[in-house]
């Protein structure tokens, strides 16, 4: 499998499905809103189901949390990111 730059989805704030098919998952950005905590879980699937990659906590104070990859993390199926907290954001980058 051969892979190109990262793709960035830019700032999302609800539940998004983000791709389908193979890739790679480089790197995921979690922004609060200064007080309330946010919770990102991205799932190797099409929905909010299946494999969990990644899942992260943010405490509100924070501000930003998250985690990229030196060795990117595989996926098969596509992702979707499940994101809850008031107020909060999440940018994810992926290869395909």
């Amino acid at each position: 499998m051969t892979y190109g730059a990262a793709i960035s989805t830019g700032e999302l704030t609800a539940d998004t499905h983000i791709t389908t098919g193979r890739g790679m998952l480089a790197g995921v950005l979690v922004i609060t809103d200064g007080t309330n905590a946010a919770t990102v879980i991205i799932y190797d699937n099409t929905s909010a189901a299946g494999k969990k990659l990644w899942e992260g906590v943010v405490p509100g104070a924070s501000q930003y949390g998250g985690r990229n990859w030196t060795a990117p993390v595989r996926f098969e199926t596509g992702l979707y990111m499940d994101i809850t907290g008031t107020g909060a954001s999440c940018i994810v980058e992926y290869i395909a």
